[in-house]
């Protein structure tokens, strides 16, 4: 409840006047949700679809994954109030993926690493509280100081790209 209150107040509320007049009864399906999963579904007009289950199908990379070319790391914390952990573990309704789970599918990847932790929430990952910043691998190749925030999920995704351009340097993906 307190997730969904504060994107309603900081997305929905703060742009009321525009997304009323785009659709009231959408806004009004929005602020009356009580979980972010609600917001969300009722959110689906906002970006252009019919309905919840029309914005899901047409925006889960998941469907895309026999496709991928190109490394993709993947990490999820068993404690994300986003995106649950036991989705992983569910069968994928595209038919192209014959009755796999999306752990399945993307352990048959040979581009997809899995990283699942036990913390870390939803994206933050932080680590330091005197000095949060760290140099940024990906900016300091090219020549250039770049610094980012301390997290150790964003040092190893940059660390897993560093590594994958070395592997795949014939393709330039980044």
């Amino acid at each position: 409840p307190l997730m969904s209150q504060m994107v309603k107040d900081h997305f929905f509320a703060f742009n009321e006047e525009i997304l009323r007049s785009y659709d009231n009864d959408a806004y009004q399906r929005v602020m009356n949700a009580s979980s972010l999963q609600d917001v969300v579904d009722a959110s689906a007009h906002f970006a252009g679809y019919p309905n919840a289950s029309s914005y899901y199908h047409h925006t889960n990379p998941i469907n895309e994954m026999q496709y991928i070319s190109t490394p993709v790391y993947v990490i999820n914390s068993i404690d994300d109030p986003c995106c649950s952990i036991d989705n992983l573990y569910d069968t994928s309704l595209n038919v192209d993926h014959g009755g796999k789970s999306y752990v399945e599918l993307i352990k048959n990847s040979e581009r997809c690493l899995l990283v699942i932790t036990r913390t870390g929430s939803h994206l933050p990952f932080l680590d330091g509280y005197v000095y949060p910043f760290v140099s940024d691998p990906l900016s300091n190749q090219h020549g250039n100081e770049g610094v980012m925030l301390n997290s150790w999920a964003d040092q190893s995704i940059a660390e897993y790209y560093v590594a994958a351009l070395e592997v795949y340097n014939e393709r330039r993906f980044l």
